[in-house]
This record gives C-alpha cells, sequence and structure tokens, in this order.
C-alpha cells in the first residue's frame, strides 16, 4: 500500500516507500465508561462506542436542569424537540434513545426559567429583562439553556450573527451554558427522525462536556507531560487575528485551562504559556513540555518562553509542533491503491523535508471493509518539528511520539462525533478565538477551564 501514495504538489511526485509510514491506530484507543463490573470499555470509533457504552465521566453533581429561550410562536416546536431530546426519536432503526441513555445525564426542565420573547428580530431586551427576574440555585442545579434561534449563525447580517454571540455571553455570566438550536434547520429536520437523532446524538455530546463531563479519553498510560495548543481565528470584518492559547493538556487529553489573546499580546501569550509550565510542574516532575502552534513560531514568540522554562530551573526538552490545515495549501497525497476514493488510511504519514510531515487523520482504518460517505474525506495536515534544544532529537522515537500525540488528540473532539483531521489543541483555540474577542467584557475566570464554547 505504501509503495503506491502519489504525494501532489505543482508537479506530480511519486513518494519512495522509505519516505511513508504508519501510526498504529491502536495509540488512538478511547475510554469511556466502566461496565456495571467495574471493567474499563474501550473503542476506536467514537460513533460506534457512544451506542454501547457510558462516557467516560459525567458531569459533576447530579441535578442537571434544562430550560429553553425561545420566540412565541415556536412554543410548540420546544415541545417536539424537548420530547425528542428526553425520549429519543420514534424511528424504526433507532439509535438515540434520549439524553439518558446516551451521555448518562439524567435530565428535567426548569420551567420556571424558560423565557419567551416577543421580538423576532430584537430579541435581546425582552430576554435580558426576564432573565434579571429569575434566581438560580446553582449551589445544588447545573443548568444548561437551548437557545431556539430564529437566525442561522452563519447569517450574513453581521447584527442577527452578533445576537449569537451577545445571548452566549450574557448566559456565561450567569454560570449558565447555552446550546444554539438553529429553529427553521430543526422544523425540517424533524420531520425525518431518523436523521434528526444523529443532530441529537452530537448535541447531547456536547451538552455533557459543557456541563463539565468527558465523553472518553485517551486510553494511555498517563505521563508526566503538558501540552500546550495556541490557535487563531482571523476576523475578516475587523481583518484582525485573535490568538487563543487553549492550555492546557493532559496527556490522556483531558482538557486544564485556556486563555486568549489578541495577535499583538505575544509577551500575555508567552507569559500564560509560562504559568500553565508552572503551575502543572509545581504538582508533577514534567518529562517534557509540547507546544502545537498555529504557524511557526518565531524566535521572538519563543525567547519569553524559554527565558521562563530557566527561571523555573526546568532542564526539561521543549518541542514546537508547527501544525497547518492543508485545505488551501500546495501538498496532498492520495493512495491509489483504493479505487476512486483516493484516501490514504489514517496514521498514514509522509516525510516531505527533514522534520517536516504529512499526516492524515481520518475514519479510514486498515481492517475497514467498507467506508461511508458521511465520514467524510478530510485533507491531511502539514506538521514541522522543531526544538530550542540541541540534543532534543536524539533519541529517535521522539519524532514518532510527538506526531502519534497529535494524532491522538485528533480524536477528542467533542462537539461533533465525526473524526477531525486537527488535534483539539488547535481546533479549541481556535473556536474559542473566533467567539471571545466579540464578547463585551471577555470571559469570566471561572469559565477558563469549561468547555463552553463547543
Amino acid at each position: 500500500m505504501y509503495n503506491s501514495v502519489d504525494v501532489v504538489t505543482p508537479e506530480n511526485i511519486k513518494v519512495s516507500g522509505n519516505r511513508i509510514n504508519h501510526i498504529n491506530p491502536e495509540v488512538g484507543l478511547l475510554e469511556f465508561g466502566k461496565d456495571q463490573y467495574g471493567n474499563k470499555k474501550t473503542h476506536l470509533v467514537p460513533k460506534l462506542a457512544m451506542n454501547m457504552f457510558t462516557p467516560y465521566r459525567r458531569p459533576k453533581g447530579p441535578n442537571i436542569k434544562f430550560f429553553f429561550i425561545y420566540h412565541t410562536s415556536h412554543k410548540e416546536a420546544v415541545k417536539s424537540f424537548y420530547n425528542n431530546l428526553k425520549f429519543g426519536v420514534t424511528a424504526q432503526k433507532k439509535y438515540f434513545k434520549g439524553i439518558e441513555d446516551y451521555v448518562n445525564i439524567k435530565a428535567s426542565t426548569s420551567k420556571e426559567h424558560f423565557i419567551e420573547f416577543t421580538n423576532e428580530n430584537d430579541p435581546l431586551p425582552d430576554i435580558i429583562q426576564k432573565l434579571e427576574n429569575l434566581k438560580f440555585d446553582h449551589d445544588n442545579v447545573k443548568y444548561a439553556a437551548f437557545y431556539l434561534s430564529p437566525f442561522d449563525k452563519f447569517t450574513p447580517d453581521p447584527e442577527d450573527r452578533e445576537i449569537y454571540i451577545q445571548i452566549k455571553e450574557l448566559f456565561l455570566n450567569e454560570g449558565i451554558v447555552t446550546q444554539v438550536v438553529d429553529y427553521e434547520k430543526m422544523v425540517v429536520n424533524i420531520e425525518n427522525q431518523y436523521n434528526f437523532q444523529f443532530s441529537l446524538q452530537n448535541m447531547a455530546l456536547a451538552i455533557h462536556a459543557k456541563l463539565g463531563g468527558a465523553p472518553w479519553k485517551l486510553a494511555v498510560t498517563d505521563k508526566k507531560e503538558l501540552v500546550i495548543g495556541v490557535g487563531a481565528f482571523t476576523n475578516q470584518g475587523e481583518n484582525r487575528r485573535y490568538i487563543a492559547s487553549a492550555f492546557s493538556f493532559q496527556n490522556n487529553g483531558l482538557f486544564r485551562k485556556f486563555e486568549y489573546f489578541d495577535q499583538s499580546e505575544t509577551d500575555l501569550l508567552a507569559g500564560s504559556i509560562c504559568k500553565a509550565i508552572r503551575d502543572f510542574t509545581s504538582v508533577a516532575e514534567a518529562d517534557k513540555v509540547v507546544i502545537h502552534f498555529y504557524k511557526e513560531m518565531s524566535y521572538e514568540e519563543l525567547k519569553p518562553i524559554i527565558r521562563g522554562m530557566h527561571t523555573l530551573g526546568l532542564k526539561i526538552p521543549l518541542y514546537i509542533l508547527n501544525i497547518n490545515k492543508t485545505e488551501a495549501e500546495d501538498i496532498i497525497a492520495y493512495d491509489l491503491n483504493w479505487g476512486k476514493k483516493l484516501m490514504p488510511v489514517s496514521g498514514t504519514y509522509i516525510r516531505i523535508s527533514e522534520n517536516q510531515f504529512l499526516l492524515f487523520n481520518n475514519a479510514r482504518y486498515p481492517s475497514d471493509r467498507f467506508y461511508s460517505d458521511t465520514d467524510g474525506y478530510p485533507f491531511p495536515i502539514k506538521i514541522k518539528v522543531s526544538s530550542p534544544d540541541e540534543d532534543a532529537f536524539e533519541d529517535a522515537d521522539v519524532v514518532l511520539e510527538l506526531l502519534t500525540q497529535v494524532y491522538q488528540f485528533s480524536r477528542l473532539y467533542w462537539k461533533s462525533l465525526r473524526q477531525q483531521n486537527v488535534p483539539i489543541t488547535i481546533k479549541y483555540p481556535e473556536m474559542v478565538a473566533q467567539i471571545a474577542p466579540r464578547f463585551n467584557n471577555g470571559v469570566p475566570d471561572d469559565a477558563k477551564d469549561a468547555l463552553w464554547f463547543l
């Protein structure tokens, strides 16, 4: 198989076998909840596993309540949606039997918190006024609000798009996570109960994570390793790039904390990375620090981090992985042995220059006899590995370890069951950078260790 991969550049190049290698799919094994006898349950594919196993860790606190924010004319739609969410769909082939069955959340509605607004074009004044009169029992209850939006969040009207952001911020300030439901899409999709259940699966997954649960984690031996991800989002309207540092992650993929910054605030970014390193190494003796960066890291960006590690007296290697999506880039590869589909097996990586690689992250495994088109055909990502430490690459296995970690972290996306090509160390910060800078008062400190942005 490996001898039949073509790299596509402006000139079509046949790749020699010694440049092609493969990450064992088993390193992407995921751990879910234990069964009734206390046995760990593992699987490679979340969309199959979630139909059989409970999540790895449910949100803390047994009392979870949902409430709805909706336009007066959408009252009946709320009932239909909630019936499907709580009791499952009515399709003959049924995978979603309700949110409790799917993600182990026993939820009920908090009807006294329902917010009904009358002005579809400007719902905020109504919502703000009603929210001010509500009382929440945060000591005993975790709340999640479903906002039935009259607008698609990708609507071309920027003012309509901002309503979605402002509602997210409004409720986050109250300590409440929100799940947006596009009303127009929902009323069409709910008619096809078989297809609608897959939307409900994704929503249940995201709500579970937003409330502090962990649907799954990597089934790896925990190492004393800190992984920091830095991603970015360019606001086309303002022509400004925002940086978000989603630090940090343990090597098993469990999220710790994030911060976000403007592009010009590189000193603050470096400071936050150094603080993450200090916090981690104060409780564990780290073997190494790994930074996943959305672009090539300049020496000016790297210098304060190196200085900070020296100040802390840390004599551990630092590795920088520059991770680029290749959708609009100049290089991809085809597997000519796979009929007309062409996408190389997941975990295939190709060395395109010294310490620079093309890595394929997808849902195609060597043992698969069939591949569903609904799993998509994601492009590969381009990774450049570097280190400021002279002896960082003395261990010949370290590059494979670092590429394997990227591969593993692309299997931890909790917004959707679809396999991602980009690791969450890049994906999550990009999502934060897309939303947080548009908040009026920034992200509350107590929300910086939560995945409210999913």
